[in-house]
């Protein structure tokens, strides 16, 4: 079994990879902010959302525009994170992407990615849960008296607290395990349409990958991810603790429409920050990736 990539070369990789190709990157995932843009919208009708104050037309305009949002970024989100995939894929393999054909073809597996992705967050969501009903069911049911009681909610607890251990472990094990399906759906199926077998194969071609290194696959998955959410995480905090200062010590002398801007400003910034750090996730999994399959 050949030898993963390590984890410095993988970062060394990822920094270079989106160095060099940085507008290209950020030319797709901007696409996200143009699609937050309902949001922005609904942000600039009620800064500090909606109560039983609010109009009802303004309520029913806040929701409507919401709903519209949450349906354009999830495409956005779905349709960059494809596309993503198969520009890095061509950059890696030295070739220069075709952004025209890579954007019509990423709408074509755009369901079966879809489908994977929500199988794998159910699946996964659905097997802990499973592991914490036994544990919960014991503990919210009992109402036996005296000792008996006692003694039930004690097992009970102690259920809940092993059910808590499985799910964990659950989660942690195929979350690795399956980390890579998506990549194998999309670069080593050549059919574009929906097929069962092909979510099928993409899983299965994921656990093959990580079988008998899961260990290292983690570490390599884990600690860029981190790196990564740290950097995300500090930009957004900076951002929303300089707003917050500057509303707290300047609201007397600003009017209501800049409060508004600025709350429009602080939800425009989440998604800039998101266009800027998908990238990264992306190339970190695919060179990743393309170790494991080597």
């Amino acid at each position: 079994m050949p030898n993963l990539i390590t984890l410095g070369s993988l970062i060394d990789h990822t920094v270079e990879h989106y160095r060099l190709h940085f507008k290209e990157l950020i030319g797709i995932s901007l696409w996200l902010v143009v699609a937050a843009m309902p949001f922005l919208f609904a942000g600039y009708l009620a800064p500090f959302g909606v109560d039983e104050y609010t109009p009802t037309n303004e309520v029913v305009t806040y929701l409507l525009v919401s709903f519209i949002g949450l349906v354009t970024v999830t495409l956005a989100r779905l349709w960059t994170s494809v596309c993503l995939i198969f520009t890095i894929d061509a950059r890696a393999k030295g070739s220069t992407p075709d952004h025209v054909a890579l954007g019509k073809k990423s709408w074509k597996y755009l369901l079966s990615f879809f489908v994977l992705s929500i199988c794998i967050a159910l699946g996964l969501s659905l097997a802990a849960g499973l592991f914490l009903l036994p544990g919960l069911a014991i503990t919210m049911l009992n109402h036996l008296p005296g000792a008996a009681g006692t003694a039930l909610g004690i097992f009970g607890v102690i259920v809940l607290f092993a059910g808590i251990l499985a799910a964990g472990y659950t989660l942690v094990k195929y979350s690795v395990e399956l980390a890579f399906s998506q990549y194998f759906l999309l670069l080593e199926s050549e059919n574009t349409r929906f097929s069962l077998k092909a979510l099928r194969n993409a899983l299965a071609a994921s656990r093959k990958s990580v079988k008998g290194r899961w260990w290292a696959v983690a570490l390599r998955l884990v600690v860029p991810s981190l790196i990564i959410g740290l950097i995300a995480y500090g930009i957004t905090a900076t951002t929303n603790l300089a707003a917050t200062v500057l509303i707290s010590f300047a609201a007397a002398s600003l009017s209501p429409l800049a409060i508004t801007l600025i709350s429009v400003a602080l939800t425009l910034s989440v998604f800039i920050v998101l266009a800027i750090i998908m990238p990264l996730y992306s190339l970190t999994t695919y060179y990743l990736y393309d170790s494991t399959r080597k």
